[in-house]
C-alpha cells in the first residue's frame, strides 16, 4: 500500500471524471502544475489545505478523495476498461493489447 500513489491516482480519476486537465486543476487550487503532476504520480503528498482545495474544486467531500475501495470492484473495472477500449484508436488498441499479452505471458 502506498498512500501518495493511491491519492494521486484518485485526484487523477476525480479530474477525469469532471473532464478537467491536471493544468485547470492546478490553477484552480493556486498550485503550480509540477506540483499537480508531482501529486497524481505519488512523488508528492498535499497539506491538508491544499486537500481542501482539491475537494472544493472538485465539488466532493474531502473523504471522497481517500476512497480506493472502487479500485476494487471487478465489475466496475471491467466497465470502465470496456469503455476505454471502445473510444480507443486503432493505433492504441494495438498497443494495449501488446501491453496486456505482455503482462499475462
Amino acid at each position: 500500500m502506498n498512500i501518495k500513489k493511491d491519492f494521486g491516482q484518485r485526484i487523477k480519476e476525480l479530474r477525469n471524471k469532471k473532464g478537467i486537465t491536471q493544468y485547470q486543476l492546478a490553477e484552480m487550487t493556486g498550485i503550480d502544475p509540477k506540483h499537480m503532476s508531482h501529486i497524481e504520480t505519488g512523488r508528492s503528498f498535499p497539506k491538508a489545505d491544499l486537500i481542501e482545495k482539491f475537494a472544493i474544486a472538485l465539488d466532493i467531500d474531502y473523504t471522497e478523495l481517500f476512497k480506493t475501495q472502487h479500485l476494487d470492484n471487478r465489475k466496475i473495472l471491467l466497465e470502465k476498461l470496456g469503455s476505454y477500449l471502445e473510444n480507443a484508436s486503432d493505433t492504441d488498441l494495438q498497443v494495449i493489447y501488446k501491453l496486456i499479452s505482455g503482462y499475462f505471458n
